[in-house]
């Protein structure tokens, strides 16, 4: 190694040392995050076929849409696969500002007399012809590091990437989330372009422990340069090869989403 080479390590080793520093010692206090730190439910229906998804894609955006913000004053997102012939389902993104506020939500649009009658409709189907297969559901935390929703800039529509990180326990499901938290991998990701809408601890859901988050993007090609961009970056590089953080993740999962005309995340 020459000394060029050797400057530009100790310079990363550096720079990195002084980003967990400045994370340990800039970061809201513990109360303050607590306080903002969303919640996320994800909620995804499968579907048989066009007539189902038409008649829950009127439910999701006459009912059941507006009686959300009436009721969290935060932006839902519903988006589709983007290939529906090989999957066919919707996807909801529903922020809730509290723990008691999920736990509610469902109370408040049982007594909600406008979500009741626009929701008649859909209230009629039988078990012999339901709108959806079947719901599966899911509760984030927001990550200390991340702790709110941020609704993507630009033109659009957007392409969204939907990634889920599994672990293979809890000890190392803990170490992904001091990575994202610690290296503070969303605001490299914002430098890189991947536009990250949130990031999430899943506490209920399938194939626990794991970390989800949704990235955003124009479309595909440019959501590949800055994937490009972002692993290219020798901040990653250093926390990627800290020796703690290797094998926490067992499987990645991937879907791509375009959000339906009528989501208020887009």
């Amino acid at each position: 190694m020459n000394s060029e080479q050797l400057q530009r390590r100790r310079f990363l080793t550096c720079s990195l040392s002084t980003i967990f520093a400045l994370r340990a010692t800039q970061a809201f206090p513990a109360d303050t995050i607590a306080e903002k730190q969303k919640f996320y439910e994800l909620r995804t229906f499968y579907l048989s076929d066009e007539t189902c998804q038409k008649r829950l894609s009127d439910y999701l955006e006459h009912a059941l849409l507006p009686a959300l913000k009436r009721i969290t004053g935060s932006p839902t997102g519903v988006f589709q696969n983007i290939n529906m012939q090989e999957d066919r389902c919707l996807t909801l993104v529903i922020p809730f500002s509290s723990l008691q506020d999920f736990g509610e939500w469902n109370e408040r649009l049982i007594a909600d007399i406008t979500f009741q009658q626009a929701a008649k409709d859909y209230f009629t189907q039988t078990a012999a012809a339901p709108a959806s297969q079947r719901m599966e559901s899911q509760l984030l935390k927001g990550l200390s590091g991340s702790p709110v929703l941020e609704l993507s800039n630009g033109e659009t529509p957007h392409l969204f990437e939907l990634r889920t990180y599994e672990s293979p326990n809890l000890k190392l499901a803990r170490l992904t989330v001091e990575m994202f938290n610690e290296g503070r991998l969303d605001e490299l990701m914002r430098e890189a372009g991947l536009a990250p809408v949130f990031f999430g601890e899943t506490l209920i859901g399938n194939q626990l422990p794991n970390l989800t988050y949704l990235l955003s993007a124009q479309n595909e090609v440019e959501h590949e340069k800055h994937w490009r961009s972002f692993r290219s970056d020798p901040r990653w590089e250093q926390v990627r090869q800290m020796k703690k953080y290797q094998s926490t993740i067992s499987e990645i999962r991937s879907r791509f989403l375009i959000p339906m005309s009528y989501s208020e995340i887009r």
